[in-house]
């Protein structure tokens, strides 16, 4: 008698049919005279996870938001274009980076900052994403 447990006993006869992962990765480093952080791309069907690494150590998962872009109608008037909360972490430079990332790309973006970014670093950073993503739009 076999067992529900037994590798034998044949529960079911569906075919499983595998697929290429939906999954593109993309990697680049901004640099400005100097290494400033290392960018990791995974793009999916319908969103994108941004990871802004640091230049030292391995390899972590800090603080982390993610952002929308704002429906149709929903902030008229409104300069901002896209929705950001913190899901990790303290709220800080990266919920902004995914608000503006989701509006201008129009998709819903992930941002994982493990690197610390200041006023200086900041802008050196969104012009690197900026400059990215006009070369390899396929990337994002």
């Amino acid at each position: 008698m076999l067992d529900c447990n037994s590798p034998r006993k044949v529960t079911s006869r569906r075919r499983i049919s595998y697929k290429p992962s939906a999954w593109k990765v993309h990697q680049f480093e901004i640099w400005s005279g100097e290494l400033v952080c290392r960018v990791a791309v995974l793009r999916a069907d319908r969103c994108l996870f941004l990871w802004l690494g640091g230049t030292a150590g391995k390899p972590e998962l800090g603080e982390m938001s993610m952002g929308v872009p704002a429906p149709e109608g929903l902030l008229q008037g409104c300069s901002r274009g896209g929705l950001a909360t913190t899901l990790l972490g303290a709220d800080g430079t990266s919920t902004a980076m995914a608000r503006r990332l989701a509006a201008s790309l129009q998709r819903p973006v992930y941002v994982c900052s493990s690197c610390t970014l200041d006023r200086f670093t900041i802008p050196i950073v969104e012009r690197g994403l900026i400059s990215e993503i006009k070369n390899r739009p396929e990337c994002f």
